[in-house]
């Protein structure tokens, strides 16, 4: 069985990650929306480089929209890090993808490998900015042979420069140790967005979901609904601002909604909540990168993990209810009780949203 360990505080998940790293013997591979010029990035890089120094294989693989917009202020600095990794034999790649993807079909996947042996996934990128947020990252250890270094390769391989051959991979049946990898893949397949559907609809006490943006499909959105009419608990948190605003106005529709049925749901305001995890009264748990909207769930490359473990959703539970500690819970009155400009806005933001 794998052994979680869950960080709900970003400082002591980078800290982890650098101690861990320092115990590679064969190979890291590394996968981030962005890698920004930073305090706890230059200490991360160091260790990479002495890594690389003593033999073993490092790879980093950063989008390159995310390494630009992630962290705009930081943009030169960022273009010398990867340099200064490159020339120390840091194997780096930029994300670009090929055709038949778009420019919108972004690398928002999140996770380090070390040897077979430990993994790190969750919503952090690698930036100082990320220590302010409220974010969540485990840490898996287990024995995972090369799943998640050919992950690195499959992903590489929709990428302007990637090898063709490899996306091969068979997405459907990824096994990591005692849990299930599951991907979105943009066009060919969206097994996180069903992973979504069957947690939801195999509850039958309750369901907790936690993400920074809150924008799911029709058929998403029913499935809560219905559950929440059923008697079934759908508690919601969600980041009542987010780095991309018409997002935060857009969801006033969705989340009227499902209130409407019978569902709780939480806007955190003490800052960005960067959380992405749902699980159910059945110990069920999807936990990784994807948030609960459209761009994370059919046009974004992203990855989470299935995990069984009571454990395991006890912590997320009890996370939940410190984060709305922090939070307000928007009422069937909450959307009605906003002025007129307020309602035009957040149905124009509707309607843009449909081309992300």
């Amino acid at each position: 069985m794998n052994q979680h360990t869950l960080f709900t505080n970003v400082q002591e998940y980078y800290q982890n990650l650098i101690m861990e790293l320092k115990t590679a013997k064969k190979i890291i591979s590394l996968s981030f929306l962005s890698f920004a010029h930073g305090v706890w990035t230059e200490k991360i890089s160091q260790v990479l480089i002495e890594k690389a120094k003593s033999g073993v294989c490092v790879r980093l693989i950063v989008d390159e929209i995310g390494e630009i917009w992630d962290d705009r202020q930081h943009f030169f600095q960022n273009i010398k890090l990867i340099e200064l990794l490159r020339s120390h034999k840091i194997q780096v790649e930029i994300f670009r993808p090929t055709k038949p993807l778009k420019i919108n079909n972004r690398l928002h996947c999140k996770f380090v490998a070390i040897d077979d042996k430990t993994v790190f996934i969750g919503g952090s990128n690698i930036a100082d900015f990320y220590i302010t947020w409220v974010d969540v990252n485990l840490r898996m250890d287990g024995h995972f042979a090369d799943t998640f270094h050919r992950l690195y390769d499959f992903l590489h391989a929709y990428s302007k420069n990637g090898d063709v051959s490899l996306r091969l991979l068979n997405t459907s049946n990824l096994i990591a140790g005692s849990d299930h990898l599951h991907l979105t893949v943009p066009h060919l397949h969206d097994d996180i967005r069903q992973a979504f559907l069957k947690l939801i609809r195999e509850a039958d006490k309750f369901i907790y979901i936690s993400t920074w943006s809150f924008l799911p499909d029709e058929e998403i959105l029913n499935a809560l609904c219905t559950q929440a009419k059923n008697g079934v608990q759908v508690n919601i948190l969600l980041s009542h601002r987010t780095r991309f605003r018409p997002l935060d106005y857009a969801n006033y529709l969705h989340v009227d909604k499902l209130v409407c049925a019978g569902g709780n749901v939480y806007r955190y305001t003490k800052g960005y909540m960067h959380t992405k995890a749902a699980w159910n009264n059945h110990n069920d748990i999807l936990f990784g990168s994807a948030n609960l909207e459209t761009q994370s769930l059919r046009n974004n490359f992203e990855m989470c993990l299935q995990i069984n473990a009571s454990s395991l959703t006890w912590e997320l539970r009890q996370t939940f209810y410190n984060d709305i500690a922090f939070s307000i819970k928007q009422t069937s009155q909450s959307h009605v009780q906003r002025s007129l400009a307020r309602k035009v806005l957040t149905h124009a933001c509707n309607i843009a949203t449909l081309w992300l």
